[in-house]
């Protein structure tokens, strides 16, 4: 320690150094701890699973997903097959409850067929896991669900309600652990047996021969070792044209089984097991890596431009007898001090901000809990490898230069340029790639979100229907919310666009008698709904039908080339007639980021709807309030139940939120990265100018002016910055390709965004230099000329 005195003291005098460098490389660092632990999590999915290198799941070319019933004629024709699961995870965020002496708690279900435990190898905290699931009305909850419902004491054995089950009660047979970084999303709070599937979704049930839910349900299979599974691919896609209604209309074409391993980074959509998009992980440990090359950057520039100030020290020490292989090292010991410092101030860091990250990563993290021997001897080769990075630069400056160099002033003419122009050209490229993807981002978002829906809406709230389970108790709720003063409009509707409403994919005739398959996206409602969305139809046919108009988008007609004129309804393969009540422009549903399809809008009878949500309008005010008194009134009318109402605008940022939320992240990087490199290239600026103070005497005293000296340090600043485009474009223009590449959106040119990129760099960057280099051109010249005619008349004695 006593050898590092030295170095302390050298700290202690530049405290602008050691602070820039300290918070950049923690900075940095905390970034890069945040996203490795997200990237190892993610990489490791599925490590509680037992052999899933041996299960697989049931897949076509749109969804790792089928039906319970599909499950059993596979493992009844494929004997290969020796063990198989079903998971459904429509009770999942679709507000169900469990009520106990009256007291009614969300919980989130998973259904499960009875092997599941068993299956996937799950032990349980309490209970036998070979009988847990074997009744019917058996519930096995997680931890966290069992001291919600039940506080602190014993939950097995104890009885509860769920929502859709209005009969019988259920009986808690086990306590699993909560499921974390595992294939099963981490919502899930219980797992009951498959039959209660019946109660949510009566087309994914296995009682329902119909199998009218081809999507609802995951499908898993463990084969023994040394079997091909896709060894009868072919055998099993003709077998599923049999009786699969979404093979026979050729909705799918393919049919193979995924690996478990591979669902969660698969592009084939699995609504009932946990996915990521790789591209954005990826982005986002790029982003990290770039930040920490940039507080890297930052300490060997700043190292770079102190090395005169630490000339003399180790000039002296090789003086005294040092090598320079000893200065050497203890160079590169010094900047393993420094970055092992700034490692544990990124560690405190990271701890600090780790729920603000789970937020935005969408992810659940856990800096502490995944620390283990593998984890920390990763963390020690990482700040070995920083240090060598960091280090190596000004140790080999330092070390390799004769001491007379020092002595005689000619080292610091030799260093004070060609090293810090690189350093400052790469770390600017760097800062305007990663500002220009943010600022594309960011555009691409803003076009998204400002997109032309076909439809307008003003305040409009959501409230769930389909957890009340009482039409009744519904219609009360709208005809008292009709008497607010603040109430503009109630409707009733199975459906919105923003949740896509009810998908039916059927086969009609079009123009030349032909059945073609036509995905409808059906809205079942009240004549309300048009006005809250202002939707205007046109040609209203007013048909005079017991159950209610049918209203079709144009894009109906023109899928199955039908003059609208003369069509008078529309036919299916099964008979089935569609009376056309009328049409109107095509309306946009979920995400428009997903393929469209048509609409139809089915306006009946207010108290025929069976409504899955009611949307209230409301007029100019305080939407706060509004929001308040309607709540408590809905509260009031279901006695309590759970709910959760939104607003329609903020329902449709939740359709967005995966990118809103890589927007906000993607931002705070670069921040950071702006941050660091204006720290950087300020005290590089700092440095610089000191070095060059001598250079700018002695032009001034053959005539040059302050205006311009600081021309002189702009032109190196703006040249240096020309140079960083070079590495800046195709950084950049890989990082929009990868955006474009999540969005799935019509791309935009990205040079407008680099361009103001590159502006707000420059002006960052020329805007430093020009502040300090203010009081430095105004100096007097001969402060600085008495250093140089000292050795000038040293030399000539």
């Amino acid at each position: 320690m006593k050898g590092l005195k030295t170095y302390f003291t050298y700290l202690h005098r530049n405290k602008l150094f050691t602070l820039v460098n300290v918070a950049g490389l923690g900075i940095s660092l905390m970034f890069v701890l945040l996203i490795a632990n997200m990237v190892v999590r993610q990489l490791t999915v599925g490590s509680d699973i037992k052999d899933i290198e041996h299960i697989y799941v049931l897949s076509n070319e749109e969804y790792s997903a089928s039906n319970y019933l599909v499950g059993e004629r596979l493992a009844n024709r494929y004997p290969e097959m020796a063990d198989w699961c079903a998971v459904n995870a429509e009770a999942c965020n679709s507000g169900s409850y469990a009520v106990i002496e009256n007291r009614k708690t969300s919980l989130e279900i998973y259904c499960v067929k009875d092997n599941f435990l068993r299956f996937f190898g799950y032990s349980l905290l309490s209970g036998n896991p070979e009988q847990a699931l074997v009744d019917a009305h058996s519930i096995v909850l997680t931890e966290s669900a069992a001291r919600k419902l039940f506080g602190d004491e014993p939950a097995e054995g104890k009885m509860l309600r769920l929502s859709a089950d209005k009969k019988d009660m259920y009986t808690v047979t086990g306590i699993i652990k909560d499921f974390d970084n595992s294939v099963i999303p981490d919502e899930v709070e219980a797992i009951v047996p498959f039959d209660y599937v019946d109660f949510v979704n009566w087309g994914s049930s296995m009682r329902n021969p119909d199998m009218n839910n081809m999507g609802g349900t995951t499908i898993l299979v463990r084969f023994p070792q040394g079997v091909n599974p896709d060894q009868k691919a072919a055998d099993m896609l003709s077998f599923l044209k049999t009786f699969s209604w979404g093979y026979q209309h050729k909705l799918f074409r393919e049919a193979f089984w995924m690996p478990l391993k591979d669902v969660c980074f698969s592009e084939i959509i699995s609504l009932q097991l946990r996915q990521y998009n790789p591209v954005k992980v990826w982005i986002f440990l790029v982003a990290g890596i770039l930040i920490l090359l940039m507080a890297v950057f930052n300490y060997v520039s700043m190292c770079v431009a102190q090395v005169s100030y630490r000339a003399k020290e180790m000039a002296t020490r090789r003086l005294l007898g040092s090598s320079a292989r000893s200065i050497f090292w203890r160079l590169l010991g010094e900047s393993a001090l420094f970055t092992t410092g700034a490692f544990l101030l990124a560690l405190l860091l990271a701890k600090a901000v780790e729920p603000t990250a789970c937020d935005l990563l969408q992810t659940r993290l856990d800096i502490w809990g995944d620390l283990n021997a593998i984890t920390l001897l990763i963390y020690l080769i990482g700040i070995v490898l920083l240090s060598l990075l960091a280090g190596v630069v000004p140790a080999v400056l330092l070390s390799h230069y004769h001491p007379l160099d020092v002595v005689k002033g000619t080292f610091r003419r030799k260093t004070k340029a060609v090293y810090l122009r690189a350093l400052y050209v790469v770390q600017s490229g760097l800062t305007v790639a990663m500002l220009t993807c943010t600022l594309y981002l960011s555009a691409q978002i803003y076009r998204i979100l400002r997109e032309p829906l076909g439809y307008t809406y003003g305040h409009v709230l959501d409230y769930p229907a389909m957890t009340v389970g009482s039409s009744e108790k519904i219609r009360l709720f709208r005809d008292e919310a009709r008497k607010k003063p603040f109430v503009k409009n109630v409707c009733l509707t199975a459906g919105t666009p923003v949740n896509r409403g009810n998908n039916n994919t059927t086969q009609l005739y079009d123009n030349n008698g032909i059945p073609q398959n036509v995905s409808f996206q059906v809205f079942r409602t009240d004549s309300a709904f048009l006005d809250i969305f202002h939707i205007q139809v046109f040609d209203d046919r007013k048909l005079p039908r017991k159950w209610g108009n049918m209203y079709f988008s144009e894009s109906t007609f023109d899928s199955l080339q039908l003059d609208y004129a003369r069509t008078a309804e529309l036919r299916n393969e099964y008979g089935r007639q569609y009376a056309v009540g009328g049409r109107y422009a095509d309306i946009k549903f979920g995400s428009i980021l997903l393929p469209q399809s048509p609409t139809m809008i089915s306006v009946e009878h207010p108290d025929k709807v069976r409504p899955w949500n009611v949307l209230v309008e409301t007029i100019e005010g305080d939407q706060a309030a509004y929001k308040r008194e309607l709540d408590a009134l809905f509260s009031e009318v279901v006695e309590g139940i759970p709910f959760e109402s939104k607003w329609y605008a903020d329902e449709m940022k939740e359709v967005y939120k995966d990118l809103l939320h890589m927007r906000t992240t993607i931002v705070a990087f670069t921040c950071a990265a702006l941050l660091i490199s204006l720290l950087g290239l300020t005290a590089m600026s700092i440095y610089f100018i000191s070095q060059r103070k001598r250079d700018m005497a002695i032009r001034k005293v053959f005539g040059s002016s302050a205006g311009m000296e600081r021309a002189r340090l702009l032109r190196f600043s703006l040249l240096s910055l020309l140079a960083g485009m070079l590495l800046a474009v195709p950084l950049a223009w890989f990082g929009v390709q990868q955006i474009d590449g999540i969005l799935h959106y019509s791309p935009m040119a990205m040079w407008g965004v680099f361009g103001v990129a590159f502006l707000l760099v420059a002006l960052i960057s020329l805007g430093s230099v020009c502040l300090i280099s203010w009081g430095a051109v105004r100096e007097n010249p001969v402060n600085h000329i008495k250093t140089e005619y000292f050795f000038i008349v040293c030399k000539n004695r």
